[in-house]
């Protein structure tokens, strides 16, 4: 696939639409999910942020734009348009079904069922399953049935119970993610694993190749890592303490979590469902920033960001962890 370099670019003006005003004699209008939706103009880079108390991990919310200062490629970016919990989210839940993970999948489709309920109606939801390969389980819905329904299913899809290939795996549902239906949306791929990926050298995406086009898709990584040990082939196949092995790399989610600013949380397999409540009701209290770049915004280039407190901020919260995209590709002409 020839590389195509963007970023969503997302509206100018925060439009948020209104209900229609019904005169008193008439009865209730039924509200309309897109009518929650906040539209950006064309020309304006929109990055998520979380904050967080480094020593306690504690959640900071009620921040203003005051509160952050923004630099693209060290030049300091005026901060235009800036919310909470206020635009829609797209969410890829890609799912390991590998043998270490499928023994557990009535224990994530109980934590999808508790953590779809936090998600508002503009929301939308697709699955996607993954060992060696990648398929499509539910396309992008907002019906919450249908995708409890299809994870419930999800076990009789034929890739259950093979190997880990977690690259291969975010470089597809990095690209199924230009099919989201609300272009303004917070992207979000969400891994369910173990964390545990093998692949040998030379063969398949390199960590790079995956790490651009998540980028390019403008989606966030986050991973929900699901603890257990080492099968014993993998045991074998270790050279020594660092996991090292002399003819296949270890892959994982972390890096690309980092890279994009998403989160990782660890859970035993009896807390799934907590732990994935959890990671979504994270994702509603991060905090979307908007800048219009005070360069050319079609160079087709790799533009480095950092967001960090005012210095009043830092004064008054202390020592502050801010989680964030470290970049992005600017669309080409």
């Amino acid at each position: 696939m020839s590389r195509i370099m963007f970023i969503r670019y997302l509206p100018a003006a925060l439009t948020i639409l209104l209900l229609p005003i019904c005169a008193v004699a008439q009865s209730p209008v039924a509200r309309d999910p897109q009518q929650d939706i906040i539209r950006l103009n064309t020309n304006l880079v929109v990055i998520d942020a979380q904050a967080l108390n480094r020593k306690t991990g504690e959640i900071i919310s009620g921040l203003k734009a005051d509160d952050f200062e923004l630099y693209e490629d060290g030049v300091r970016q005026d901060i235009t348009h800036f919310s909470q919990d206020k635009l829609a989210l797209s969410v890829m839940l890609l799912i390991d079904l590998s043998g270490s993970v499928s023994p557990v999948l009535s224990e994530i489709r109980e934590g999808a069922l508790t953590a779809l309920n936090r998600l508002k109606d503009v929301d939308e939801v697709a699955v996607m399953a993954f060992s060696t390969k990648s398929q499509i389980v539910q396309d992008f819905t907002r019906d919450r049935v249908k995708i409890i329904d299809r994870i419930g299913k999800i076990e009789r899809s034929p890739v259950v119970g093979q190997g880990t290939l977690i690259f291969q795996a975010l470089r597809e549902a990095s690209h199924y993610m230009a099919r989201a239906t609300n272009p303004a949306s917070r992207r979000v791929i969400i891994t369910i694993t173990d964390n545990v990926s093998w692949d040998y050298y030379g063969y398949g995406p390199s960590e790079q190749e995956v790490s651009d086009d998540i980028i390019e898709s403008g989606s966030m990584v986050c991973g929900l890592i699901v603890e257990g040990s080492l099968s014993r082939a993998e045991k074998i196949f270790r050279r020594d303490k660092d996991g090292k092995d002399i003819f296949r790399r270890r892959m994982s989610v972390d890096p690309f979590a980092n890279q994009t600013g998403g989160e990782l949380l660890k859970t035993p397999s009896f807390e799934i469902s907590e732990r994935l409540a959890q990671l979504i009701d994270h994702l509603r209290t991060r905090y979307s920033l908007g800048f219009t770049s005070k360069r050319d915004s079609t160079d087709g280039r790799y533009h480095r960001l950092k967001l960090t407190l005012s210095s009043a901020a830092q004064k008054r919260l202390g020592d502050v962890l801010i989680r964030t995209k470290e970049g992005y590709y600017a669309r080409q002409k």
